[in-house]
């Protein structure tokens, strides 16, 4: 039934119906993923006959994802400033010198690049590793949409087999890779609509299979790379210590960071361009952040709703990082806060937490999950009415239900237990930690 979902995409040719069937197709395909997962919970026990199923859950997650590629992007239009990035570093010129409407890439120009660009007077905003990507598809594939969707599909599957060798390494059935195998978020956003999170989040999965098997060292530099495809996972670099509080480990955070900033130098250039569009988007853009629009509307400046945001997740953060607490629970819960706190939270941000649900699940985190797709019907009204207005009833209907699941949880204190390193439906007993 999900495949049959996905295949209907292909049915529908109008701009403006296809974001209509896209969150139709969300909506259907996250119903469908509850009820397997419910299904899965009653199921008994473990062993063989529950592993069993783990070949036919993959298969059919890599075949959701496979059916999109062909499909042109639907609900953003971020893959086409990939294709052009990827365009401009094949033509020998550093992505992060010119913004996609100057005069000097005239030849690089095309019907399509950089006409549907967003934003075009900006330079580029993705990380060095990103660009390596893009580079990459440019030349396998030249400026191809399925080619650069393709690559990136090809991260996700990788990331779902890290996933499986989580779940064993933390004691729980592998079954459980099934919440993110079958999530319509990776599917739709990264089989559709080809976002470059796909990359990142292969990256931090392996560094956190890394810190389970204490290579630490070699966890930081995957988290290094994590960063270096979106700059997101440098915040988890104190996790790489052994103990927090002990400064003799301070070394392996270090790593991470030097692997960021190496990574950086590679496309350093004269021009502040390498910072440029990171400061803007970190100073003004906002849409669909919950405690941002709280603080916005206290504050009534963007700019000081911006500061105050930053500053309480990086108090989050410390919090978090100072914790005993398994490096799954503390990855997930940083992961959380900056949900939290963000003055943007796109829906297909939450990938992210999507994989780590598979290790340590919450049903208040799953339902914002599937709630995350009202977002995008102001997409749908920016292309009724070209105007992109925010509404506050659309907000609430995404965030309430989560903060009163999230609220529940901790009251009757299933969220954040000492040793509850992940409560996936499935059930299952979890091993300690080793590490």
């Amino acid at each position: 039934m999900m495949e049959l979902c996905y295949i209907g995409v292909y049915f529908v040719r109008d701009p403006l119906q296809d974001i209509v069937a896209f969150i139709v197709v969300n909506s259907l395909a996250f119903v469908l993923l509850a009820a397997a997962l419910i299904r899965s919970r009653r199921v008994k026990g473990g062993g063989p006959e529950r592993e069993s199923t783990v070949p036919l859950i993959v298969a059919f997650g890599i075949l959701f994802r496979l059916t999109l590629v062909a499909h042109g992007p639907v609900a953003s239009d971020d893959i086409y400033r990939y294709l052009w990035d990827g365009k401009v570093a094949a033509a020998g010129i550093n992505p992060f010198s010119y913004p996609p409407s100057d005069t000097r890439l005239q030849a690089l120009k095309t019907d399509t690049l950089p006409e549907r660009i967003n934003f075009p007077g900006m330079r580029t905003i993705y990380p060095p590793l990103s660009q390596g990507l893009f580079y990459l598809s440019t030349v396998i594939f030249g400026a191809s949409i399925p080619g650069l969707k393709l690559l990136l599909v090809m991260c996700d599957i990788g990331s779902v087999g890290i996933l499986i060798a989580l779940l064993r390494a933390l004691g729980l059935p592998s079954e459980g890779v099934l919440a993110y195998a079958w999530s319509p978020l990776p599917v739709m956003y990264f089989g559709l609509d080809g976002h470059v999170d796909a990359l990142g989040i292969l990256l931090l999965l392996l560094s956190v299979l890394l810190l389970l098997k204490n290579r630490r060292a070699l966890a930081a530099i995957a988290l290094g790379g994590a960063a270096l495809a979106k700059l997101v996972p440098l915040v988890l670099a104190p996790l790489t210590m052994k103990r927090p509080r002990n400064l003799r480990d301070i070394w392996l955070p270090l790593i991470s960071i030097l692997v960021f900033i190496a990574g950086y130098l590679v496309f350093l250039e004269p021009t502040g361009g390498l910072i440029e569009s990171l400061s803007i988007y970190g100073a003004r853009w906002e849409f669909n952040g919950s405690m941002f629009a709280l603080v916005y509307a206290l504050a009534e400046s963007n700019e000081v709703a911006h500061a105050y945001c930053a500053a309480l997740t990086l108090l989050w953060i410390a919090g978090v990082v100072l914790m005993d607490r398994p490096a799954v629970e503390k990855t997930f819960l940083i992961f959380l806060g900056m949900i939290f706190f963000a003055p943007v939270v796109h829906p297909w941000y939450l990938t992210w937490i999507a994989a780590l649900l598979a290790l340590r699940w919450s049903t208040a985190v799953f339902v914002l999950l599937g709630l995350s797709n009202i977002s995008n019907l102001v997409v749908y009204q920016y292309r009724l009415t070209v105007v992109w207005q925010e509404s506050l009833p659309l907000l609430l209907l995404e965030y309430v239900p989560f903060y009163s699941l999230l609220a529940w949880e901790i009251i009757k204190g299933e969220f954040g237990r000492r040793g509850a390193i992940a409560r996936w439906p499935a059930g299952g007993t979890v091993a300690p930690e080793r590490g």
